[in-house]
């Protein structure tokens, strides 16, 4: 088990002399490295856990510098209320790409036994709720997107010399998650000027496994099924605009059987999509087939020459 001694245990002195050492040894090891002949790997990784402990001294700096967020016995709180400082500092733990970070602070509440109202450091500093920094939640989303949570972790693990649990960032998951009704409610409007002439909306099927307790709700116009599986699907969809990719029959003919192109001949750019939105979602009130094609019925007024909807997964194209 690591122990990690708290930033303030050592003052903001102590931790920038410590930082201009691990600049020194990093720069000796660095020409040192040179004058053996070690290769561009070793040195390159010998660099990477150099500065990943560089990053987490710096990052102690700034918390050694807060104090201990004493703001005297008592204070009010925005609602109006009074808040009284706790008899004894607590421990905050927090993590960063670059480690794991202590300090201690005072916190305020209503009264004995309550719950805190602030802790000051933390509110100085817009700390996440959770344990992990915006970056290291950041990052761990981005690697789950396209991986499962056990493999995306190992490899964050493996880049920052670490180990991050599994169950924390798919709880982190679930959480960035439920502001992405206002995230999408809130999307700017596309640039003049900037849309394609056609609009084209699909929509995918996916299955996506649940545990025992989710599997089991079933939305109110669909049917229970007697083996329900591990399973739901959900339905992918996607809103943007695009130019007419106009080809001749020539040029047609040569895709379908794959004709290889003349190397001299000028490539003809394919038109790129304009302000895609993508969004993943399980059906609540309205079959989506249905609900793509009233959807693009209402686009008249919109400015594009067609409305293109694509039913993916076995439907076919409305």
């Amino acid at each position: 088990m690591k122990i990690v001694e708290s930033a303030q245990q050592r003052n903001p002195e102590q931790i920038a002399k410590q930082l201009n050492s691990l600049v020194d040894q990093l720069k000796a090891n660095v020409e040192t490295a040179a004058q053996d002949g070690d290769s561009f790997d070793r040195v390159e990784r010998t660099v990477l856990t150099s500065v990943l402990e560089i990053g987490r001294q710096a990052l102690d700096l700034p918390l050694a510098l807060q104090g201990d967020g004493d703001l005297g016995e008592t204070l009010q709180t925005h609602d109006g209320k009074t808040a009284r400082r706790s008899e004894t500092k607590s421990t905050t733990k927090l993590r960063s790409i670059f480690g794991e970070h202590v300090f201690d602070q005072f916190t305020y509440m209503a009264g004995k036994n309550k719950s805190i109202s602030l802790r000051p450091i933390s509110a100085r500093l817009s700390l996440p709720a959770s344990r992990w920094s915006f970056l290291l939640r950041e990052f761990s989303q981005m690697l789950g997107v396209d991986q499962a949570y056990d493999q995306a972790m190992k490899n964050l693990g493996q880049f920052l010399g670490s180990n991050f649990s599994v169950d924390t960032a798919e709880r982190i998951n679930g959480q960035m998650g439920s502001s992405a009704g206002e995230f999408l409610a809130d999307l700017p409007l596309p640039d003049e000027g900037s849309e394609g002439k056609l609009l084209v909306a699909t929509a995918d099927c996916k299955g996506v496994p649940f545990v025992k307790s989710d599997r089991e709700k079933v939305a109110a116009f669909e049917t229970a099924k007697k083996n329900p599986g591990n399973r739901r699907m959900a339905t992918v969809t996607s809103v943007y605009s695009v130019d007419p990719y106009v080809r001749t029959a020539e040029d047609i003919t040569a895709a379908l059987f794959r004709d290889e192109p003349d190397e001299d001949s000028p490539k003809k750019q394919r038109p790129q999509p304009q302000n895609k939105n993508t969004t993943a979602h399980f059906p609540e009130s309205a079959d989506d087939e249905i609900a793509l094609q009233l959807w693009c019925s209402d686009d008249s007024d919109s400015g594009h020459s067609a409305c293109v909807g694509l039913r993916l997964g076995g439907g076919q194209s409305i």
